[in-house]
């Protein structure tokens, strides 16, 4: 059976732990592309949130010269709420030769019983699931995190201490309502400290993010000015004349 990747998210912006994800389950579990899927604008993220078309912009600039990795902007075109399980439902309809590989996080799983039309979603798609990379000192980004288990941080950590959510194995993921019978599967995912929110902060901080998005992606930004208007560094007064 032929393999795609469908990968969703707001992408904002869109860094190098996303293309390691990508890559990571594309090499592990055979897939011939993987679909940066862009997210519209959810309601309880707007804050921050570059708009979709910039967004879909800077995908498009981070996976060009992969030719396994395609950005998409399905989502972004269609009218109305967008969920899921109608992303799913419109790749089978575009390639329907191919399992659709739904590539999400597991600070994911305990809410997917939420999604809209949540069983009809896990259904029709494998699932993959990529261990949480948590950093240490930083506020969770969902609820999801509050309870998940972590190795003990290293004591020689720099200034920022980091573990995967190891937690989670092929009987721990969720053997129980949703999932109960579900095959779920791991990403093999070389973690790595790098957010999204962490990215906008040094933005507006006028700090280099060179390295944590690709090169494109960096030149875009800087010469667009996305993400600038956030910023906190204050202006030095001009001295008078």
């Amino acid at each position: 059976m032929r393999e795609l990747g469908l990968f969703c998210g707001t992408f904002n912006p869109v860094h190098m732990g996303h293309l390691l994800i990508a890559e990571s389950a594309r090499v592990d579990f055979k897939l011939e592309t993987v679909y940066f899927v862009v997210s519209p604008e959810p309601p309880h993220r707007s804050v921050g949130l570059l708009a979709g078309e910039a967004r879909y912009e800077l995908v498009k600039a981070a996976v060009a010269e992969n030719p396994c990795f395609q950005a998409s902007d399905l989502e972004l075109q269609r009218p109305g709420p967008s969920y899921t399980v109608d992303t799913v439902l419109s790749m089978r309809d575009l390639y329907p030769d191919y399992r659709i590989n739904l590539i999400i996080g597991s600070d994911n799983l305990p809410f997917l019983k939420d999604w809209h039309r949540a069983e009809e979603l896990v259904s029709l798609v494998r699932l993959l699931v990529v261990p949480r990379l948590r950093i240490i000192g930083r506020p969770s980004d969902s609820a999801a995190e509050a309870d998940s288990k972590s190795l003990p941080a290293s004591e020689n950590a720099l200034e920022k201490q980091a573990t995967l959510d190891l937690g989670l194995s092929q009987q721990s993921l969720c053997r129980e309502g949703l999932l109960q019978d579900k095959e779920v599967h791991l990403v093999d995912f070389p973690g790595v400290g790098i957010s999204a929110s962490g990215i906008r902060k040094r933005i507006g901080e006028r700090k280099s993010i060179l390295y944590m998005v690709p090169a494109p992606v960096n030149r875009i930004i800087l010469q667009k000015g996305y993400y600038a208007k956030n910023s906190k560094v204050k202006k030095k007064k001009k001295k008078p004349k």
